[in-house]
């Protein structure tokens, strides 16, 4: 059953949930439930907040969404989940501002820092949502919290990745019912938020049911099975298989450890599984970005599979 809550009465329900454990499979952002609910109408968002009361402001960044005007969010500060918040926002006559000045919401892009004001209600789902909206702040490049490029589109990037992971060898996974997403390890400082988000949307965009897991919780939590070879096979050797999922992963490369680059540059492995004998992989990848924009795509050193 979904309701409404203030902010204050969701800081304590999550201080009472920490005494307890979350379940390794479960999406890191803890917006409960997982099921859908109404947003409120244009009216209701663009409604001023009540002079005697305070607006909540609350920082995000725009993980996808900018071009449809339906924003997938990651909390970064200031909100409810202490920067692991994931949030749906749609933007019809919801007033936006860019530096200040009143803007159409079609400047906003994928990977924008945003401030949103509201009246400190989240309806729990999965992407919670907000009561009722009564603004958005954005910034150019280069000016306020986008300062020093900050607009670059990291989670954009390993949207990409992982989609041309999923187009290989398509039939490792073009029947599964889950994926597990490790981003444990992709560089790139992304909050949990970040990568609660882009699991979220992995599976979103793939009709499949999506949660954060590393290789070993999978093992330890039964959904990769151990089947022990034949004869002849050298002892304690097994066949893993992962029945009706399948797991991608993104991981820092150290094999350009030390070099200095005049950009920035990330380098990284990503990898989908399957099975002992089933697994794709892209080695040695590489994405530079220029500080005056976005990650201009990335480029594999070579390609593997199993």
């Amino acid at each position: 059953m979904m309701f409404w809550k203030s902010v204050t009465a969701i800081l304590l329900c999550l201080c009472l949930s920490a005494c307890g454990s979350t379940p390794a499979g479960e999406p890191t952002a803890p917006a409960g439930g997982g099921g859908t609910a109404e947003a409120p109408g244009p009216e209701e968002q663009a409604t001023p907040p009540d002079p005697d009361g305070e607006a909540t402001v609350i920082t995000c960044r725009i993980v996808d969404g900018a071009e449809e005007g339906n924003l997938l969010l990651a909390e970064l500060d200031g909100g409810p989940y202490q920067g692991k918040g994931v949030y749906r926002l749609g933007l019809e006559g919801l007033p936006v501002t860019l530096d200040g000045q009143a803007a159409d919401a079609s400047v906003l892009e994928d990977g924008m820092p945003v401030e949103i004001s509201f009246n400190g209600n989240v309806l729990e789902s999965f992407p919670a949502q907000f009561g009722q909206v009564y603004s958005l702040s954005a910034w150019s490049r280069g000016q306020g919290k986008n300062a020093m490029g900050t607009a670059y589109d990291l989670c954009g990037l390993y949207l990409q990745v992982l989609d041309d992971l999923w187009q290989k060898d398509p039939a490792l996974n073009e029947d599964i019912a889950q994926a597990a997403l490790d981003l444990s390890q992709a560089p790139g400082d992304l909050t949990e938020g970040e990568k609660a988000a882009l699991v979220w949307r992995f599976g979103e965009l793939h009709g499949v049911d999506a949660f954060a897991a590393t290789f070993e919780e999978l093992k330890e939590q039964g959904y990769i099975r151990s089947e022990p070879l034949g004869e002849g096979a050298p002892e304690g050797a097994a066949f893993l298989h992962w029945e009706d999922g399948c797991l991608f992963s993104i991981a820092s490369s150290d094999k350009h450890e030390g070099e200095v680059y005049s950009l920035p540059v990330l380098f990284f492995n990503a990898e989908k599984w399957r099975s002992s004998l089933g697994a794709y992989f892209f080695y040695d990848c590489s994405a530079g970005w220029g500080q005056a924009g976005t990650w201009s795509g990335y480029q594999i050193g070579s390609e593997m599979i199993s």
